[in-house]
């Protein structure tokens, strides 16, 4: 097991504060808003973590007069029998402890006698009890194990000696699957593709339709879990013993203390991510949808259930859709939806958004709902003329649909067409095309142009591009 070290303060010294993790990880400007627990809760969270209170009883027992280490920084091995007494943990659990507590100041060496170690900052703010130091203590420690269990668990190899031996290279990829799993905050990540991609980063960049390299990262990685165990059970097990994960029916999402931890490490390093109010009643519409992005389907439409009772059906229904109006389509299609699932109190809102182009056309379909019609029922329908759906209207939401679809980078041929086909009902592709014409929608040229060059039905892309160029000559 790696857990040899070089007896020098500054190599114990934890490295992650060093590196620009937005611009390692290719991190967003800004990421969905986030309620956090209040720092009460959080600190008593924090002292059940039994890797935390490990690593306190660890520096209780190491004491102010400090304990001798050898010369490689370890305890010595009378010291460490002490210390697996003491703790009643096996010598492994030990090392292991050791490892994290002087990578993140739980112990320091002692600055008069190298040869000893005493308890270190870390391990201050956790004995004082005051809440905002018990959680920053807690902090670093998920930092630690981060850092430090797959090095230690791994293969006792010197990157920079063993180059040609080191087939995986775990450095920094806890942090990276900490910071994968914020990233997926709202669907959380199976433990099958936590550990896909923990193994894919590991093994460094190789091309996706290499076989052979794919059969040699396999043969790889089977000897690497014979030897060392499963990298990814490994990590999951510690996370989980230091509070940081829950693992539940195979979906492993982040604890409310390490949301928190890692939000101010990705603000610190210039990702925005706005901190929520603690109640549904205290947000404004543009959080309220803003947090969508953050959390399950069924989270956001509690919250929207609650901000709506808060506010009053009709308030709630009028405040959404002028943020609908004035929103780029994604947003308004999320304003539309929690708007929708108001029901009948919302239909005087609806009505009085049948003049604004926005949402006209979603007005329409709301009120002919409320009132028992589907409007895109292609039969013949009992429906009130101003409820008619036009073509500027099919091309309106169509456009809305279909700018979601739209990745210039990496643009999906299959998914456009798939999306196109759940956005324009069959039959009806020429008037979509003649209504995006003559749309003012913002985003109708850059949607036609991109169907032209990437819908994989020819006479699709052809529609497209002639829709297209009578859209530019129009706007001139």
């Amino acid at each position: 097991m790696a857990h040899d070290h070089d007896h020098d303060v500054a190599d114990d010294e934890f490295s992650y504060e060093d590196i620009d993790i937005k611009d390692a990880l290719g991190l967003p400007d800004a990421l969905p808003p986030i309620r956090l627990l209040p720092l009460p809760e959080l600190a008593a969270q924090a002292r059940t973590a039994p890797v935390a209170r490990q690593l306190a009883a660890l520096a209780e027992w190491v004491g102010k007069d400090g304990r001798e280490v050898d010369e490689d920084g370890d305890l010595t091995a009378d010291g460490l029998t002490e210390a697996v007494a003491a703790l009643g943990v096996s010598a492994d659990e030990v090392a292991f402890l050791w490892e994290c507590a002087l990578s993140v100041e739980w112990l320091v060496f002692d600055d008069d006698d190298e040869d000893r170690v005493v308890p270190g900052e870390t391990a201050d703010d956790w004995a004082s009890g005051a809440d905002e130091q018990v959680f920053a203590a807690w902090s670093l420690t998920l930092s630690a194990v981060l850092g430090e269990t797959l090095e230690f668990y791994g293969p006792d190899v010197d990157p920079e000696e063993d180059e040609d031996e080191l087939e995986f290279d775990f450095a920094g990829q806890g942090m990276a699957m900490a910071i994968l799993l914020f990233l997926a905050r709202r669907e959380g990540l199976t433990v099958e593709e936590f550990a896909e991609v923990l193994w894919e980063n590991a093994a460094g960049g190789h091309d996706e339709d290499d076989e052979e390299a794919h059969e040699e990262i396999a043969e790889a990685r089977a000897e690497w879990e014979e030897d060392y165990g499963d990298a990814a059970r490994l990590l999951l097990d510690k996370l989980k013993e230091t509070l940081a994960v829950t693992e539940d029916d195979d979906l492993v999402r982040l604890t409310p203390l390490a949301l928190t931890a890692l939000r101010e490490q990705l603000v610190e390093a210039g990702v925005e991510i706005p901190e929520l109010p603690q109640t549904a009643a205290e947000l404004s519409g543009t959080e309220l949808l803003a947090m969508a992005g953050g959390v399950t389907d069924a989270e956001f439409e509690a919250e929207a259930d609650g901000w709506t009772a808060a506010r009053g059906a009709d308030a709630a229904a009028r405040e959404l859709l002028e943020i609908a109006a004035a929103a780029e389509p994604g947003e308004r299609m999320l304003a539309v939806t929690a708007v929708t699932r108001i029901g009948a109190p919302a239909e005087a809102a609806w009505r009085d958004n049948l003049a604004v182009p926005q949402v006209r056309a979603y007005a329409k379909v709301a009120l002919a709902q409320l009132s028992g019609v589907d409007p895109e029922d292609t039969g013949p329908v009992d429906l009130p003329a101003e409820l008619e759906m036009t073509p500027e209207d099919l091309a309106w939401v169509a456009t809305d649909l279909l700018t979601l679809a739209i990745d210039e980078e990496f643009p999906d041929p299959d998914y456009l067409a798939i999306s196109f086909r759940e956005a324009v009902p069959d039959g009806r592709e020429q008037m979509l095309f003649e209504g995006m014409a003559r749309s003012d929608h913002p985003d109708t040229v850059e949607v036609l142009n991109h169907l032209g060059e990437h819908h994989p039905d020819k006479q699709v892309a052809k529609a497209a591009r002639t829709a297209a160029h009578k859209a530019a000559s129009r706007r001139g």
